[in-house]
């Protein structure tokens, strides 16, 4: 009986199924590792010749790649063995730096991060000036997970696909729609008079299936009729209408609790707040998967989980 090879094989070819097999694709291993889909084929194909068996169910009608019995059992010791190596790089990088926790890197979507999350930071790191917090931004809902080695990221999500919650999911907080302006653009005494919508410019985010920030959602809510329709100022990023409404450019459709800082500041103020919304979207923060972590991290999750509970400035 010929004797079985007793070698390891290459690191390489071991991360570049582990990414496979937990992202789904080849193209989502590759970008994420930052070498071609071919690299991570040939890479697949030749850990499967060494170790003689097939380690993923990939192509055909398989729409995800998905791994065998003996890819299952395989993947659970690499994430195991990728997971101490990682602790232990950070490690040494944590002593070589003189530190005694590791800087937490965190993600999310350019409006949350600048509205709602960069603030709330701000406290946390006063509460905790031993934890250091990196904000990086990331758009259509994939954070850089191993490029920009993030442990947190902050995911916009919905009830119908394909944006949804993932098991492991931490709840944070749903979404309010509500006009608002800059208090020096309407008096007090008018921001219940819905005749006030005739006197100034509509803003608008550019927002995929969110019918409730849409001006032809608010119209007949707001009891206007089809001949006072005017053609809304369509604005990319929250952040960027939030701007426009406080500087007094017109009238927007805010999404609290991402407003709440400028509602508590004053910057801005909201009109008929009667008439809310519940938002078609919310957030969950999703921690990475398999993730070296000491009592940094739980302590930045429950802060912004208890300011996701917050009430709110209205």
């Amino acid at each position: 009986m010929p004797e079985l090879p007793n070698h390891t094989p290459p690191l390489a070819a071991l991360r570049a199924f582990e990414a496979v097999a937990r992202l789904g694709s080849l193209s989502r291993a590759a970008a994420e590792l930052h070498v071609t889909k071919s690299a991570v084929s040939h890479q697949l194909r030749a850990l499967e010749a060494d170790l003689g068996v097939p380690l993923l169910r990939r192509g055909g009608t398989v729409r995800r790649a998905e791994t065998t019995a003996a890819g299952t059992e395989l993947l659970a010791s690499v994430q195991q063995a990728l997971t101490l190596l990682d602790t232990a790089c950070r490690n040494v990088r944590a002593s070589a730096r003189g530190r005694r926790r590791y800087t937490l890197n965190v993600s999310a979507n350019p409006s949350l991060a600048a509205l709602w999350l960069a603030p709330r930071i701000g406290r946390f790191i006063e509460l905790h000036p031993d934890i250091g917090v990196q904000v990086y931004l990331h758009a259509s809902q994939d954070p850089a997970w191993k490029s920009q080695d993030i442990d947190l990221a902050f995911l916009h999500v919905r009830a119908r696909g394909p944006h949804l919650a993932e098991p492991g999911d931490i709840a944070l907080m749903t979404e309010t729609v509500v006009p608002v302006c800059s208090p020096t653009l309407i008096a007090e005494a008018d921001r219940n008079d819905p005749r006030v919508f005739l006197r100034h410019r509509w803003l608008e985010e550019k927002h995929i299936d969110s019918p409730e920030t849409d001006w032809r959602t608010w119209s007949p809510r707001l009891g206007l009729a089809e001949s006072d329709w005017q053609e809304p100022m369509v604005l990319s990023g929250l952040s960027t209408v939030v701007a426009a409404a406080a500087a007094g450019v017109g009238i927007a459709l805010g999404r609290a609790p991402l407003i709440d800082e400028d509602l508590a500041s004053g910057r801005l103020v909201p009109l008929m707040p009667q008439l809310r919304m519940p938002g078609s979207w919310g957030y969950v923060m999703r921690i990475h998967a398999n993730r070296p972590m000491d009592a940094s991290l739980p302590a930045l999750v429950e802060f912004l989980a208890e300011e996701g509970r917050s009430k709110g400035a209205w």
